[in-house]
């Protein structure tokens, strides 16, 4: 039997993590994350009457931040920061504040205690704060490159997409493909999903 929404998923375990910058080709796979944190932005309005609040609507507003600890590969770490070489000598590189931070899409595949999967999807982040460099003499353990991000929503207003692979039965947007190819067009019922 397989799993369904119905049931009580629990996240525990990010197993895959990719990130695609904008202008590449293709998502690059960055497995070795410790955390991968996500706070959802709001938007609440109320009604009051006599200075009581009679009606309140809270509404997701496809914003929010991502905050991951992960041992990050170099050339992802460069791109995802607007570092460049361009006009420097072979091998050196440098962050330029001529150059904004481009944006990139997150995808993401969870499970939970029981091993079901969960796809996740972020198509519009950007590096919000670039990490403090820390380096500890000593230490015991080779510390966690911290990256902070914004995410906004897309042409489709969404900030945010999640599949349970178990329900994830499209034939554009796949459990095989989410991870490499996911796009918020591919996703969209007008794209083939029925």
């Amino acid at each position: 039997m397989s799993f369904s929404s119905a049931e009580v998923y629990s996240p525990y375990e990010l197993d895959q993590l990719a990130i695609k910058v904008a202008g590449a080709e293709s998502y690059v796979r960055n497995d070795c994350v410790g955390t991968f944190n996500v706070e959802r932005g709001t938007r609440t309005v109320s009604k009051k009457c006599k200075g009581n609040t009679t009606k309140r609507k809270t509404k997701p507003t496809g914003e929010g931040s991502i905050e991951i600890h992960a041992h990050i590969l170099l050339d992802l770490y460069r791109a995802l920061n607007g570092m460049t070489n361009e006009g420097l000598q072979p091998g050196v590189y440098a962050f330029d504040n001529t150059v904004p931070m481009p944006e990139c899409s997150i995808t993401a595949k969870v499970k939970d205690e029981d091993d079901n999967v969960m796809y996740k999807a972020f198509p519009r982040c950007k590096i919000e704060e670039i990490n403090k460099l820390e380096i500890t003499n000593g230490s015991e353990e080779v510390a966690e490159v911290s990256m902070k991000l914004a995410f906004m929503p897309d042409a489709y207003n969404k900030g945010e997409y999640e599949a349970l692979e178990a329900e994830l039965t499209g034939s554009v947007l796949t459990a095989e493909n989410w991870m490499t190819e996911f796009s918020s067009a591919l996703a969209q019922a007008s794209s083939g999903n029925h």
